[in-house]
């Protein structure tokens, strides 16, 4: 048995902690709650092949306890539904039919709920509701692309590489000196891909193999931004995440993150997605395939989560099928389904 202890605002926030952090199986053990804040005690299953952090498998007594306690996490989450249940019905009608959009698009029902609560504080006659939903969303608003170096993580055939050549496009058009380096082991023809990109844009491009090779490489780089391509790693691939761990650290510590994540992924999707990226520290977000998706579901993440969306994708044209992500333009496609 796992057990930890999460600290939020509200029981909703807390348990969509619990959620991330240990999964939909979690059950709540014990709820303490202050004028200021909520404490829930939370508990999973693990077996011997959770890891080295993991605990030892749970004994018969504790499966008997954790058996007892699902069927009180069932009762407590009935609580919170029916709660927010008799909550919708005293909202205004254009905020419910906000929380049926973002729902409707598989966003996660505590951070849909949380957001519509938001945006309520925001909704007043004057205003209509997608400017009280941008401003709800405008506490992750991005900031000006720094110069520097920048990782990209995410997903295997979620756009990091096209992203990255658009990103560098950009930046050669404004008067930057871009770089170029493919970290990308994995994938068949990754490094000559963006090799073809650079020659394109008349950009410098490397290579780099493992870590001690991308730290050579960006010592040799002589540019304003250097954008690095990593592989996509699957959830549970323990060894890649390692060398991917390794590619980020060796970055430095100074060095952007950027989580690269498509529209077209659920409410599953997205929070596997950030449960398997959040260990490397994401620092802004970019959401492609705007063109299949709204996205909605990867927008809750990020906005739950306080990691700005800074540019979203439209298409593969380079570089036009890529715009800033302003909560204007984010509200746009929550409003969207």
């Amino acid at each position: 048995m796992k057990i930890r202890r999460f600290t939020a605002a509200t029981m909703q926030e807390a348990l969509a902690e619990v959620k991330a952090a240990l999964g939909p199986e979690a059950v709540i053990l014990d709820t303490t709650e202050t004028p200021t804040e909520v404490v829930v005690t939370a508990a999973m299953d693990v077996d011997e092949r959770g890891g080295p952090e993991l605990v030892a498998p749970a004994s018969a007594p504790d499966r008997e306890l954790l058996g007892e306690v699902r069927l009180l996490l069932g009762v407590v989450q009935d609580l919170v539904d029916d709660q927010w249940g008799r909550r919708l019905k005293t909202l205004k009608p254009a905020l419910v039919q906000l929380h049926r959009r973002l729902m409707a698009q598989g966003m996660d029902g505590v951070i849909a709920a949380a957001l519509v609560k938001a945006t309520a504080e925001r909704l007043d006659g004057a205003i209509p509701l997608g400017d009280a939903l941008a401003g709800a969303l405008a506490r992750t608003s991005p900031g000006k692309f720094r110069q520097g170096v920048r990782v990209f993580v995410g997903p295997s055939g979620d756009g990091k590489t096209t992203t990255i050549v658009k990103l560098a496009a950009r930046a050669q058009r404004a008067g930057r000196r871009v770089a170029l380096i493919g970290a990308d082991t994995y994938r068949v023809g990754a490094s000559a891909e963006l090799e073809s990109y650079g020659r394109a844009l008349g950009v410098p491009v490397a290579r780099a193999a493992d870590a001690d090779q991308l730290r050579a490489a960006l010592a040799a780089a002589e540019a304003d931004i250097v954008l690095v391509d990593t592989a996509g790693v699957g959830p549970g691939r323990a060894a890649e995440l390692e060398e991917l761990g390794a590619l980020v650290a060796a970055a430095g510590e100074d060095a952007g993150r950027t989580l690269v994540v498509s529209a077209a992924h659920g409410r599953q999707a997205s929070a596997l997605a950030w449960q398997t990226y959040a260990a490397f520290h994401p620092d802004a977000c970019v959401l492609t395939k705007l063109d299949v998706a709204p996205g909605g579901p990867m927008v809750g993440v990020c906005w739950r989560r306080g990691v700005p969306v800074t540019h979203v994708a439209t298409g593969r044209r380079i570089p036009d099928d890529l715009e800033r992500a302003t909560p204007e333009r984010l509200a746009r496609c929550l409003l969207a389904a």
